[in-house]
């Protein structure tokens, strides 16, 4: 591998984002990259005016001959940090060498995927090097916002109510939450529900959404997609990528209060919406943490404001059109 110095002076493509109020700044050697990166986080980027500070992190993603993540930050110092805390934890194994660590992937069947040298990451798969790039950037800036709680989960909206869905992987989350948009919904994220804790506000969190070929099929407005090329997610799966504004302009959502938690719980001929306690909504939750955090009662504190302020229910889903219409059933009787 080339020298780092050399590696970060090539890195000549340069923007500002923005996640969770913290600045940050991408370097890239690639055009590819750096276009990968937008497409997926172009509503987090900034232009900075001439008189605001440019001191921030910073993040060198790099193609050259062999992917690597450099990270400038004064918070994250070891890269190793991220993976050993939170829902990463769960997923990534670390072994430690003599100046190293190598990271093996349990969703990919216990991969090599990484290698992790202080602030330095080598990325060994070269068809996820972009999603994995684009995990470590994310994943150290959680380390930076004490104040949010983050959720796996869909989030829409209906007139500034929030309706948190949470949900395992192809469980439908995705489905559901386009479907609720197609129907007059607000968009706010199909992955990511962020809660700020002093408020128990919902933030969007508008970044492109990936889609499966059988996701595809069921809506006419992604059938343009097939043309595209496919990219590798995290789980292994192709999957191709959208920015919600393509598809339904002026879609997306503002901040606003939590007013539903919905936990999907399998599918059944008819969907049916079941009231659960505001402790199993708790335990539920965790199985959906995305915080950096991985303290359970820390988690326990930071949920209960907001579960307490929310009517909580588990949601067996059936056909799509139905599960549409008695979600909107609920919301339209709450307002009478």
């Amino acid at each position: 591998m080339k020298d780092l110095k050399d590696l970060k002076a090539n890195a000549s493509y340069s923007d500002q984002y923005c996640l969770f109020g913290i600045n940050f700044t991408v370097k890239f050697d690639s055009p590819l990259a750096r276009e990968h990166y937008y497409n997926s986080n172009r509503h987090f980027k900034r232009y900075l005016s001439r008189e605001e500070s440019a001191n921030c992190d910073t993040y060198y993603v790099i193609y050259d001959s062999q992917p690597l993540v450099i990270i400038e930050s004064e918070t994250v110092s070891n890269l190793q940090d991220i993976f050993l805390t939170g829902s990463n934890q769960r997923r990534f194994k670390l072994e430690k060498h003599n100046s190293y660590y190598t990271v093996t992937d349990s969703f990919l069947s216990d991969k090599s995927t990484m290698i992790l040298k202080d602030n330095t990451c080598v990325i060994l798969d070269t068809e996820l090097w972009n999603s994995y790039a684009e995990h470590i950037i994310f994943n150290s800036i959680l380390f930076q916002i004490p104040n949010h709680y983050l959720l796996h989960a869909g989030v829409v909206s209906w007139k500034d109510q929030g309706i948190v869905i949470c949900g395992a992987s192809n469980m439908g989350k995705s489905t559901l939450t386009l479907k609720l948009v197609e129907s007059g919904f607000k968009f706010l994220s199909d992955e990511v529900a962020s809660i700020n804790l002093s408020s128990c506000e919902l933030s969007p969190f508008p970044r492109a959404l990936g889609f499966r070929a059988d996701t595809l099929a069921k809506f006419p407005a992604l059938k343009a997609l097939n043309e595209r090329d496919s990219t590798k997610s995290l789980n292994g799966e192709n999957k191709w990528s959208v920015d919600i504004e393509d598809i339904y302009p002026h879609s997306l959502g503002n901040k606003c209060q939590i007013r539903y938690l919905i936990f999907l719980n399998g599918f059944s001929k008819h969907p049916k919406l079941t009231a659960i306690s505001k402790s199993e909504v708790l335990f539920e939750s965790l199985k959906y943490s995305r915080t950096s955090e991985e303290d359970s009662f820390k988690h326990f504190m930071a949920m209960s404001n907001v579960v307490q302020k929310a009517e909580c229910y588990k949601f067996n889903l059936g056909d799509s059109q139905e599960n549409v219409k008695l979600l909107k059933e609920l919301v339209q009787n709450c307002e009478s």
